[in-house]
This record gives C-alpha cells, sequence and structure tokens, in this order.
C-alpha cells in the first residue's frame, strides 16, 4: 500500500511586499507583509504625514497677508 499520498497537502503562501520573505500565516497572506516589515510599512506611513502642530512657510506667508 502506498502512503505517500497521504503526506501531501498544500498551504496558501506568497512573498512579504517589503522584504521578499515567504508568507505563510493566514493574516500575512491576507496583509501581504509579515508582522515586522507591517509595523515598520505603517511606521513609515505616519512618518510621512505632516505633523499637525507644524506650519509651512507657505501658512505663514498667507496668515501674514491676512492680517495685512
Amino acid at each position: 500500500m502506498d502512503n505517500s499520498q497521504d503526506d501531501i497537502f498544500t498551504i496558501k503562501a506568497r512573498r512579504c511586499k517589503r522584504c521578499g520573505g515567504l508568507l505563510t500565516s493566514k493574516q500575512a497572506v491576507e496583509d501581504g507583509y509579515g508582522h515586522v516589515c507591517k509595523m515598520k510599512a505603517e511606521a513609515e506611513i505616519r512618518a510621512a504625514q505632516p505633523d499637525p502642530n507644524q506650519i509651512s512657510l507657505f501658512d505663514a506667508l498667507e496668515a501674514e497677508e491676512e492680517n495685512n
């Protein structure tokens, strides 16, 4: 009796969008990132957003013109 067919199984897997590592967990496959790369990608997005307490030079010039 040949039991080699009983040992074959498949899993869903994909590569991480950030580092190219192999992802096998259900959540990572859905997200496209491993847990470490997901944290790093979210941190990069937050870092790219402007600070809400900071104004640009253009905002300052516009405020100055409004006051004159």
